[in-house]
């Protein structure tokens, strides 16, 4: 059945229902957008497509006839795009089965060495933009798309601008709340460091950092109990507020949260791409790709299964809960045998010595 198109504002109805002619739409999802997005099947490419209707303000964002020349193996391909009036445009993509970042990480566990693959395809993709002129200025899990069981890459472009020669632009259209950067709050300036602060974010998310997507969660007792009085509207300007001043003062990201086998020397790079001044960041996202590349080959490569598993060249070991402690065992041949010598109650004392092994 096709999709009942009438929810849809009147300033792109017509145009969604021009589409609809070589376009059977199935199903809307306002999962992570920033406007309206359709699926459906592309009767003339002959596969399905993913088409989404944003703000751009004829020229606030970037044009959208330039989206559509964008060509790099990190960005999702865009069929095609264009402006629908004076405020609203469209672009069509692809559709990914696989789902986005956000959907990878609700059905698995990426240990280091994987989280680095994935942010230095996402930094490539982001790198591009700039080399273009451009800011992406919404990067985020949800707007970044599995091509295939490894490979990700930037699949949405409706906050994309332009930035000037001093390399920010003037911010007046709001994106996801939890991943702006302290300066667009402050000075409704966006540069591209700001893409590097959502880099930093994205990276702490892919290695298991918690990250609350419901606005009450960053609430305190005291504060959810004025939220829980609020009108709807009320409350969410009460809670964005709150949230606002947390990012001004550096405090959303909980490196507590992460898991043990996370290496200090990540921890410090996300920090860096996460500083509250823009200043203290990696100056462009070519240098945070460099010190990625620089440190792979000695980050210790945790694989998580039922249980984390350190990979080496000739040798896994793994971590197992072992009578209300923690045992190291070492695979040999395809069976796995503990090793008597080490049992703590600790899972973080635990990784540290399988990785002296």
């Amino acid at each position: 059945m096709s999709l009942d198109l009438s929810f849809l504002p009147e300033s792109i109805r017509p145009k969604a229902e021009e589409l609809s002619k070589d376009i059977d739409f199935f199903a809307t999802n306002s999962k992570g957008s920033n406007g309206y997005v359709l699926f459906g099947f592309n009767k003339i490419l002959k596969r399905r497509v993913v088409v989404k209707f944003y703000y751009w303000g004829g020229g606030d964002h970037a044009e959208p006839a330039l989206l559509a020349s964008f060509n790099s193996q990190h960005i999702l391909t865009i069929d095609h795009a264009e402006s629908i009036n004076e405020d609203d445009a469209f672009f069509m993509t692809p559709y990914c089965a696989l789902g986005d970042l956000d959907d990878a990480l609700n059905n698995r566990k990426f240990g280091p060495v994987e989280a680095i693959d994935v942010i230095s395809q996402i930094a490539a993709g982001t790198s591009f933009l700039h080399g273009s002129g451009h800011l992406h200025r919404d990067l985020k899990p949800s707007n970044i798309f599995c091509v295939s069981e490894n490979r990700f890459v930037i699949g949405d472009f409706g906050s994309v601008v332009a930035h000037n020669n001093e390399g920010y632009a003037k911010t007046l259209t709001k994106h996801s709340l939890l991943y702006r950067p302290p300066e667009e709050i402050q000075e409704s300036r966006f540069y591209r460091e700001g893409d590097i602060y959502q880099l930093g974010f994205i990276f702490y998310q892919t290695l298991g950092g918690s990250l609350p997507y419901d606005e009450r969660d960053w609430l305190k007792d005291k504060q959810r109990e004025k939220y829980d009085g609020l009108a709807r509207l009320d409350r969410q300007a009460y809670a964005t507020s709150i949230i606002e001043e947390k990012i001004g003062k550096g405090k959303m990201l909980k490196v507590s949260s992460l898991p043990p086998w996370t290496p200090a020397s990540l921890i410090k790079i996300i920090r860096k791409c996460c500083a509250k001044a823009r200043t203290d960041r990696y100056s462009s996202v070519a240098d945070l790709t460099a010190v990625l590349n620089n440190i792979r080959s000695r980050i210790p490569d945790w694989r998580i299964c039922e249980f984390p598993v350190l990979h080496r060249a000739k040798k896994k070991y793994r971590v197992i809960p072992y009578k209300g402690n923690f045992a190291i065992e070492k695979c040999v041949g395809t069976k796995w045998r503990r090793e008597h010598s080490y049992s703590v109650s600790i899972i973080d004392e635990a990784i540290r010595i399988a990785e002296t092994l």
